[in-house]
């Protein structure tokens, strides 16, 4: 096979996507691909840093800062959160209960179950989003105050049109630190707004000192 390369010694396979050069097209292709190495960047770092800080790998950050946030809820909840199945949220508890992150609390009727941090549970899943904050806060940095600004509108016009549906808003905001980021200007709230359901307690959720007997 003859092989075409570009000027920079790149090879350029038969039939890839030519880009122009010049002009807005071309602007827009590099930007797209500059995001692309962007966020595959800040998700390989961030993966890394949230994993070691939780001591478990893959959903591990997510689940606990999930229920950082969103506390005494079932399993379904987390599972719905994080886009895994039932039987994987199931596996993904044990370990953390285990390794003494997670307690399951009965709920009022005595036989339900719902998901609540310990305390260091609590201080593992503010390291997880300490670590998540710094990662971010070192990329911002390289910004002066209107470059600050002009991100912020690109990226919330961006998060805007990916946001699908609640499980999918759900799934993009599961690392979100909730407290930066207030219902008023969160894009992805924009787009779909939560339903009270999914917020608050309302998962019967008895007071201290109150809770049943497991049965």
């Amino acid at each position: 096979m003859i092989r075409e390369y570009d000027a920079s010694g790149v090879a350029i396979p038969p039939g890839a996507p030519r880009p122009p050069r010049r002009g807005a097209r071309a602007d827009r292709a590099f930007a797209a691909n500059v995001l692309g190495t962007f966020a595959l960047t800040v998700s390989d770092r961030m993966g890394i840093a949230t994993s070691a800080a939780a001591g478990h790998g893959a959903n591990a950050p997510a689940a606990l800062v999930t229920l950082l946030w969103y506390p005494d809820r079932p399993i379904a909840f987390l599972a719905d959160r994080l886009r895994i199945s039932h039987p994987g949220a199931v596996q993904l508890v044990d370990r953390l209960e285990r390794d003494g992150l997670v307690d399951r609390i009965p709920a009022y009727d005595g036989r339900t179950k719902l998901l609540a941090l310990t305390d260091h549970g609590h201080e593992v899943a503010l390291t997880v989003l300490a670590e998540r904050r710094d990662l971010l806060e070192r990329a911002v940095s390289a910004l002066d105050d209107a470059q600050v600004t002009a991100l912020t509108d690109a990226v919330g016009a961006m998060l805007e049109a990916l946001t699908d549906d609640l499980l999918t808003s759900e799934f993009m905001c599961r690392m979100c630190d909730e407290l930066a980021c207030p219902d008023a200007r969160c894009p992805v709230e924009r787009a779909q707004a939560t339903p009270p359901h999914r917020r608050g307690t309302g998962y019967g959720v008895p007071d201290a000192g109150s809770v049943p007997a497991p049965l």
